[in-house]
């Protein structure tokens, strides 16, 4: 072999060393040092059921509330779980129209994967709440999750008071992510003013 052949053997040799070394000291980083992919994984094994604190309550100078909170119940749906389910008497309990079964099943895939639980009727009427317990055996992949709503005592002072909507996606990436679709924010007046005081933190239940 000749010392050119020779040459050029060294430096292949070389280059494929080199390719491994980086691609064994990147495995290295994403195995052990890396945390990116450590809490992806964590994400897609366990899924933590948020509990939502109740919003703060503001008091008059006579210690009465002018704003305050009751407990209402959002209906949520896993739509891997939803299997062999009588979906026709679902809709009739739900007052939900078949086609619309389906959208609210495919937009939730959409936003939060099959695996995931998502909003499928927010806010519902006490009424429909005693239904769907009465009758939730039937319905795999369906449950009830509380969530604290604003009530207002007295009827005057609402554009100071102000109100509470569901966030827009322009305010959730404002707030760097805190917020989720679905949760509640501050609009106006009071409510946003101390919005950052009265939302509270919430929890997570794994």
């Amino acid at each position: 072999m000749s010392v050119f052949n020779q040459s050029r053997s060294y430096i292949i040799r070389a280059i494929f060393l080199a390719v491994f070394i980086v691609i064994l000291a990147q495995l290295i980083n994403l195995q052990i040092f890396g945390r990116k992919y450590h809490e992806l994984a964590r994400d897609n094994a366990v899924f933590a059921k948020i509990m939502y604190p109740e919003r703060g309550i503001i008091f008059d100078r006579k210690g009465k509330p002018i704003l305050n909170n009751v407990v209402m119940f959002d209906l949520m749906v896993t739509p891997s779980e939803v299997k062999n389910i009588d979906t026709l008497a679902f809709c009739k309990l739900m007052n939900v129209d078949t086609a619309d079964f389906r959208q609210k099943i495919v937009e939730a895939i959409i936003k939060n994967s099959r695996v995931r639980p998502s909003i499928f009727i927010s806010l519902l009427t006490p009424e429909m709440q005693a239904r769907f317990e009465e009758n939730s055996w039937r319905f795999n992949g369906f449950n009830l999750q509380a969530r604290p709503v604003r009530t207002y005592p007295s009827n005057s002072g609402a554009q100071v008071l102000g109100y509470i909507g569901e966030v827009s996606p322009s305010e959730i990436d404002a707030s760097s992510k805190y917020y989720r679709m679905g949760d509640y924010i501050g609009k106006n007046g009071l409510e946003r003013t101390y919005e950052s005081v009265l939302r509270g933190s919430a929890g997570y239940l794994t």
